[in-house]
């Protein structure tokens, strides 16, 4: 039910996949359609409105969200979000596909799903540390074992020059100890890492893909005020439970989540951590229980193995 376009060959390609084992990310320029890239910014304008426009134009007047949060978790946008262009660009297949290929076969879920948006003199706009996101992504550590693996996904909805706070990433030919401990860099304590870092420019539509193993950070604004859009999306092995940055029934209760379960479709919802048809977790009482809960769902697939 997903209304991503679909393209045979993969996006993701094996150019992308043997720069990322070589280096710890790859960037997929042009990852969006023009048709996907249209409607997610159609969508980013519903949920944070003025955002697209003053991208555009900096010379417009600033957003209502430019120096303060969003009221949601943390103090910005999460999943599910108004329409349906950004929600598909979540479950994309070819991040499934990649996240799954990536942990050699175990079955992933998305445990992140967020908007970033950011302009001059903003609160992120600052010089970020080098640093690892395993830090708030798992209760653990994130061992170079591919069944543990953690995937992350930066979508870019704007063009990002250099002047326009590009994130910046460090291959992992320059770090090489086997504990990645601290997960934090000063450039003092670390200069090699700062001094062979990449800075993610790119055309809207991209996709940076990396792991919790990947130094990287945000940089700050250097130059025209234009804000930068995109979505952060992360995948992580299903059965590892101490995983993930955030807790996906806290938003169960918004009225955008019924509407987005409802018209998802069953490998979606499973991504989602959703109980899978045939779960022991499926009884006449639950099959009821979600069927009241979420009327327009469609539970034929999950009464059907019931019989």
């Amino acid at each position: 039910m997903t209304e991503v376009e679909t393209i045979h060959t993969n996006r993701i390609t094996d150019a992308h996949e043997a720069h990322y084992r070589e280096h710890g990310y790859a960037i997929v320029e042009n990852f969006c359609t023009p048709n996907e890239l249209e409607s997610a910014l159609g969508n980013f304008d519903e949920v944070v409105p003025g955002w697209v426009d003053f991208a555009k134009d900096p010379s417009r007047p600033k957003p209502e969200y430019y120096n303060k949060p969003y009221p949601d978790q943390r103090g910005i946008p999460h999943f599910p979000y108004q329409g349906k262009a950004l929600n598909d660009l979540t479950f994309h297949p070819e991040l499934h596909r990649f996240a799954v290929l990536m942990g050699e076969g175990e079955e992933m879920y998305c445990e992140q799903s967020h908007l970033t948006y950011k302009a001059m003199n903003t609160k992120d706009d600052f010089e970020q540390a080098m640093h690892l996101d395993y830090g708030n992504h798992t209760l653990a550590y994130p061992p170079d074992v591919p069944k543990y693996w953690q995937t992350a996904y930066l979508y870019y909805f704007t063009d990002v020059t250099l002047e326009s706070g590009p994130t910046a990433v460090c291959s992992k030919q320059h770090y090489s100890e086997r504990i990645l401990v601290p997960n934090h860099h000063t450039r003092e304590s670390r200069p090699e890492i700062y001094d062979n870092e990449v800075k993610v420019t790119c055309p809207a539509g991209s996709l940076l893909v990396y792991s919790m193993r990947t130094f990287h950070r945000g940089t700050a604004f250097t130059g025209a005020n234009r804000g930068r859009l995109g979505m952060f999306v992360t995948y992580a092995p299903k059965a590892c439970r101490w995983m993930g940055i955030v807790g996906w029934p806290i938003s169960a209760g918004k009225p955008a989540f019924k509407e987005w379960i409802e018209r998802a479709s069953v490998e979606e919802r499973n991504l989602l951590g959703f109980p899978e048809p045939g779960h022991e977790y499926w009884t006449d009482e639950t099959l009821d229980g979600v069927g009241a809960r979420f009327s327009g769902m469609d539970m034929t697939p999950y009464r059907d193995v019931m019989n």
